[in-house]
């Protein structure tokens, strides 16, 4: 299954930064950070859109959240995590940049989808992981390990006023990632299920030590 994509190419990179957005959101929602994130324009940017429309047509998501309740239909995850691998695999390869050379990142949706591509027995030695409000994904069918660390870099950003992921989820994904052998950066700040310029900052500073 082919993504709906939106690329900021960098001429003669040969490194790959993909991020993913949340749900209700789409492909161009974080890659409107990029020219923060990455002002020497030292990666390819490539942003894909999740493959389930909004009913109105407005956002797309990877998986579909009752947004009254919070109550979530996992039954996509997989079908979603498996399509966005495949997707990057075939980026990378068209692009000629190694898996080992390309950063994997997302907010909310794409945070939990970042984490589960890191934490599969036969995944790629991606060359770091950046995760926004998000948890460790617990998912029928997802065998979760990330104890395959071995001091790459991992960044994890929350706010401490997140009530979609309380405050439980954020611990539990530093306890994973430190304990895997990450050379884990995190960050909460004061805000809700969002983004500020700060965490953009604190983003710069830590892509920059990557590759």
């Amino acid at each position: 299954m082919s993504l709906t994509q939106y690329r900021i190419n960098r001429d003669g990179v040969d490194r790959l930064l993909f991020l993913m957005h949340g749900y209700t959101a789409e492909q161009h929602h974080l890659a409107s950070y990029v020219p923060l994130v990455d002002p020497n324009e030292r990666f390819t940017a490539i942003a894909p859109r999740g493959p389930m429309d909004m009913p109105d047509g407005d956002g797309a998501g990877w998986w579909h959240i009752d947004l009254d309740t919070f109550e979530q239909d996992l039954s996509q995850f997989m079908p979603s995590l498996d399509t966005l691998e495949a997707f990057i695999a075939d980026e990378a390869d068209q692009a000629g940049v190694p898996l080992e050379r390309c950063v994997i990142g997302g907010f909310s949706q794409g945070g939990y989808l970042s984490l589960a591509l890191a934490s599969k027995p036969d995944a790629p030695r991606y060359a770091g992981i950046w995760a926004m409000c998000c948890g460790v994904p617990k998912v029928p069918g997802l065998e979760l390990d990330l104890s395959n660390g071995d001091g790459r870099p991992a960044l994890f950003q929350w706010g401490t006023k997140d009530g979609f992921i309380g405050p439980d989820q954020p611990q539990e994904v530093i306890a994973e990632l430190d304990g895997g052998g990450w050379d884990l950066r995190h960050h909460a700040y004061e805000m809700a299920h969002s983004q500020t310029i700060e965490m953009m900052v604190d983003a710069r500073e830590w892509l920059e030590t990557v590759l």
